[in-house]
């Protein structure tokens, strides 16, 4: 489907209905939907036109209310990072076929007596304890450093990256050729003793 029609000079322009259709697609995208999904929702040939319609409405917005989008987005990154943060912060425990890994740590013992409990053929009875899984933590931790980047961005307290300029003037090759064509005499001269 086409984004608009065609101009006196071959580019598309924008007419209400595309205009209204990249206004849906913003919408979809401020519930959170991803450009896949809404190029799907809305009939876009590709995410990558999903998201050119949503950058085209987000650049309609008047200044007051690109504020508040900005505003939305952040507390969105904020809730989210509090998510991921409880994640990061949970035990979890090792899955494995849909049950609990365990690993033996001992062997189970009576209460009263402290004596290691045996199963009816006379077996000591195994003490398991669940196994745990950082592999959650992990993705929390990565998808924390990511919101809390893009919030930098968003926000604009990166620091900018600093970079040293050297100017190299004809005066300052000239110098090092002479130093170099003096060094180069020595050593000629080194090579070959006697000889002047």
């Amino acid at each position: 489907m086409a984004e608009g029609t065609r101009g006196g000079n071959g580019r598309f322009i924008r007419t209400a209905n595309s205009a209204k259709r990249d206004a849906e697609a913003a919408a979809l995208r401020a519930c959170g939907y991803s450009f896949q999904r809404i190029a799907d929702e809305l009939g876009f040939a590709s995410k990558g036109k999903a998201h050119e319609a949503v950058t085209r409405a987000f650049a309609d917005i008047p200044g007051e209310e690109a504020r508040q989008a900005k505003q939305l987005d952040l507390e969105r990154i904020d809730r989210l990072i509090e998510q991921a943060w409880e994640i990061m912060l949970t035990t979890h425990v090792a899955v494995s076929n849909g049950r609990v890994v365990g690993k033996q740590v001992g062997w189970q013992k009576d209460p009263d007596t402290g004596e290691t409990l045996r199963d009816p053929d006379g077996a000591p009875l195994p003490l398991y304890e669940d196994v745990l899984d950082d592999g959650p933590r992990a993705v929390a931790i990565r998808e924390i450093r990511a919101l809390l980047e893009r919030r930098a961005k968003m926000i604009g307290y990166d620091a900018p990256a600093q970079s040293r300029v050297e100017v190299i003037t004809d005066d300052v090759v000239n110098a090092e050729i002479a130093r170099l064509t003096a060094a180069l005499g020595e050593a000629d001269a080194a090579a070959r003793p006697g000889v002047t």
